[in-house]
Formats: C-alpha cells, structure tokens, sequence
C-alpha cells in the first residue's frame, strides 16, 4: 500500500474507508500518524487519559491483512476511535475522570464500546472528562484537563471535553461522548465539531459509569454529520435504522416544519451568538424549511427539575457505590459540593420535579404537532477561561451553568434527540453550535436536518485550528498534562 499522505489525519471515516478499499491508504500508516499526531498535539490540550497504542498497531497490521484479501470485518474496519473516560474498556484504564479509579482496568467492554470494535474500528485511547461526568467545563484538577483547541486558555466543554477536543484537533476521526445535561453537545460547540444525542434508550449505557440513570445517553460525535450516522450506526447495533441517510434520499429540510422557541432562550444571547443564530435560521429558509415560531408553556420550570432530578439520581448512584459519603474527602470540590447539595433534597422535591416533566413532556408533544423540528442555540455566550466558573453576561454575572445549561436539559429530560452542528464564530474566533431537537425516536430526520445545514455552510464549516502555525508558542505559554495522572498503556496488572 501507499505511504500515508501529510493530511491523513484531516479525513473523515467516510474518507478513510474509501482510501482503504482503494488500497491508496492502510490502516497501519493511518494509526501510526495518528499516533504520532497525538504525541505532537495532546501535550498541550491534554484530549487523552490513556493511549493503547500497541494494541492499537496490532489491529491495524490485522485489519490491513484483511483488506488486502479484500475481507475487511466491519463497517468501521480501520477507522480510528477515541472513548470518553466513563465507558469501561476492556484491558484498558477507565477512570470515570476520578483518581478513586486510577488503576481501574476493566475486564470487559461496555456495550457501545464493543459494538463499536465489533465494527472494526480500533480504539487509540480513552479521552478526558469531568470528575464521574458531573460538570460542563472539563476542568479536573485531579486527573488533567482538556484545552479548547481554538483558544487553549479556554474551557473545552464538557463532560466529553477530552472527545471534542481530540475531534477538533484531528486526533482521531471518531469519538465516543456521553450526555446527561448537554455533555455531548456543550463540547462539541465549543470545539466545533458534531455531536448527536439519541433518543434515550436507543444506544445502551451498559458499562457507562452512571450520572443521573434517567438522563444518561450515549452517543456519537465526529466531524461530519455523515459520520455521525456511521458510528450511530455500529453503537446500535451494526443495522442501518430505518430512514438512515445513507440507504434513502435524504429529505434535508425541505417542506420542514422547523420551530423557533423564544421561551427556550431563558438567557439572553451574547450579540455575537444571535448573529451567528439568526444567520442559521435565514440558512434554514433558503433551504427551504418553513420557519414557526411557537411557544412551550411551563419551561420556567424545566432547570429547576432537571436540576433536582440530576442531583438526587447521582446521589443514589455514589451512595450505592459505597462512594458517598464513605470517601467524600476524595471528590474534587465541585462534585462534592453539588453532592452535598442533593442531600437537602425531599422526597416530596423529586416528586415535584418528575411532575413538572411530564408537563414539559405534555406541552414539548404539542409543540410537535405544529413542527418536525426545533432550532436553538447551545450558549449564550462564549467558553470562558479555564478555572473560572461565573461570568459577566449581559452586564450581569451569573453561574456559567446557567449560560449554557438552560438550552441543553430539555432534551435530556424528555429524551429527544439533537444533533449540533457549527454555525458561525464568535468575537474571539471559538466556534458557535447550534441543534437541531426531533421528535423521540426522529433521530435520523434530526441527522438529515444537520447534514443538510452543514452542506450549505461549507464556508463556515471548513475552517479548524492551526496547531503546526502555532505549537511552539503554545507550548511555551501553556502548562502541558504529561504527567497528570500517568496515561499508561493498558496494563492487566493495574487492577
């Protein structure tokens, strides 16, 4: 096969799989350049907990093997994955972000993860992420933090930080994330990449170390939206769904009914982000979905349930783990003040937050009924540096949860699927996300509605951070992670 070109590590799977069947590529020079684009960049933006690289050159030379008889195994075979650090991940360290998990080596694979080497793909490491997922910057003291790769001063986004991050810098082409209140889609707008959240339910959280059961989701994130189908695909179970872009026309948003929902913008947009908004919503019209504006009674009440809700099922999730309080001192302050918190919480509380859901359950229905989509932002505003947790907006200061949180719960708490994609750039050059939101199991309308935006946004869509221009500055003033934590190979013998 052919020597690897300088730009391998900027294609798509789409792309890779193509070069492989074309035998213009293999997936051993694909895997060692990857690699060594990790050694390069990740310093830096710290994207990585744990590499396994040598497995990782095992498969290659096996799956190069097959493709050679012209009998690769899988629809993924050869593409490069990376998984967030809350999926357990046989032989391999899963930390759930935690040192309490430091020399966790789990001896099987959750669901997805195996679904996805089923597929072919091969797994190059496991990605940074927020203590047990609880936060929306990534920032982990304990165990190392991922950089926004535009603006490495700034937070990457979170929970799965380290997956977005490691997408935008063209560490890999493929990554696993989770989402319990915008932890896919958070990062991937800040990172500007892809990241879709399924219908809850449609991809199991077997092996996916718990945050709040009822709101948990896994799903795929990329740099495409096709791609984002492919990996959905194998982490459902290898068959195309029913509707999948890829076996039909797709239908875009032509004749759609898309949903604009003043009441979901609970915090006023930063003047950049409703630039970059209304210009998505004038790409929507010439692209010929139908604009309505609707209302969603009752969504006053939905941070306050999701809230209470998330707080009181990640209670019960450390507390039955023997974690809570039996080793409170080992949490980062953050966790474990938000833990503290879900002890004041009253039955009757909980009881009130599950009724206000299924009101906003009620109401989102209706809303459905006048619309096949819904269109919102992802922030109002900006990531903001790394350690800070308030900023001024608006010309006032609020909690950076707040800033971004009150556009993602919703479909976390009613289970819809939405995908962000990117939609414009902000004063500081970071990129801006928007989501399409569908109706429960919509999911490949939702995908369809993405790829069509993001056809039509090439302009915007083509552009990605510059590490070779800018390394050694960065180097220079940023501190690095290579020794946060070890991020040794796989290792049996560590637990």
């Amino acid at each position: 096969m052919s020597h690897a070109a300088p730009d391998v590590c900027e294609l798509s799977a789409h792309q890779l799989l193509a070069a492989y069947r074309s035998r213009s590529l293999s997936p051993v020079e694909v895997v060692d350049a990857t690699l060594d684009r990790i050694a390069a960049a990740d310093p830096v933006l710290g994207a990585f907990m744990t590499l396994c690289a040598e497995r990782a050159r095992d498969e290659a030379i096996a799956c190069e093997r097959a493709y050679l008889r012209r009998h690769p195994v899988g629809a993924l075979a050869g593409v490069p994955v990376a998984v967030k650090d809350l999926f357990d991940s046989a032989q391999v360290r899963t930390t759930y972000g935690s040192p309490m998990f430091g020399t966790n080596v789990p001896a099987t694979d959750a669901a997805a993860v195996r679904r996805v080497r089923d597929a072919g793909a091969i797994l190059v490491g496991k990605t940074q992420t927020h203590e047990f997922a609880w936060g929306i910057t990534s920032v982990n003291e304990a165990m190392g933090t991922s950089r926004n790769p535009w603006r490495p001063e700034r937070v990457s986004g979170g929970s799965s930080g380290g997956s977005a991050v490691a997408l935008a810098a063209g560490l890999v082409p493929l990554a696993l994330g989770s989402d319990t209140g915008g932890s896919i889609r958070i990062p991937s707008a800040f990172c500007g990449v892809v990241g879709f959240k399924p219908t809850y339910t449609r991809i199991s959280t077997q092996g996916l170390w718990p945050l709040a059961p009822s709101l948990d989701h896994a799903g795929p994130m990329a740099s495409t939206p096709a791609d984002a189908v492919l990996l959905l695909t194998a982490m459902d179970g290898g068959s195309a769904p029913a509707g999948d872009a890829a076996a039909a026309p797709s239908p875009g948003l032509i004749g759609r009914a898309i949903a604009v929902c003043p009441d979901l913008h609970r915090v006023p947009l930063a003047a950049d982000v409703q630039s970059a908004f209304d210009a998505a919503v004038r790409t929507v019209r010439e692209l010929g979905g139908r604009v309505v504006e609707l209302p969603l009674p009752g969504v006053e009440t939905m941070f306050p349930a999701f809230r209470l809700i998330q707080q009181a099922e990640a209670l019960a999730t450390h507390s039955s783990a023997g974690l809570y309080p039996e080793r409170k001192a080992e949490y980062g302050h953050d966790v474990r003040r938000r833990l503290e918190a879900a002890e004041c919480a009253t039955l009757s509380d909980y009881l009130g937050a599950t009724q206000n859901r299924e009101r906003l359950r009620a109401a989102t229905a209706a809303l459905f009924e006048r619309a096949d989509l819904v269109l919102t932002p992802v922030a109002a505003g900006s990531p903001l540096p790394v350690g800070d947790e308030r900023v001024v907006h608006a010309g006032h200061e609020v909690e950076f949860r707040e800033l971004v949180m009150t556009y993602t719960v919703l479909q976390n708490l009613l289970g819809l699927p939405t995908c962000t994609v990117r939609a414009g750039f902000d004063a500081l050059g970071i990129p801006i996300g928007i989501q399409f939101t569908g109706r429960p199991w919509s999911d490949m309308e939702v995908l369809s509605a993405a790829e069509a935006f993001f056809a039509a946004t090439r302009g915007i869509q083509g552009r990605w951070p510059e590490f070779g221009l800018g390394r050694e500055a960065l180097q220079r003033d940023m501190p690095t992670h290579a020794g946060r934590a070890g991020r040794p190979e796989e290792d049996p013998d560590q637990g």
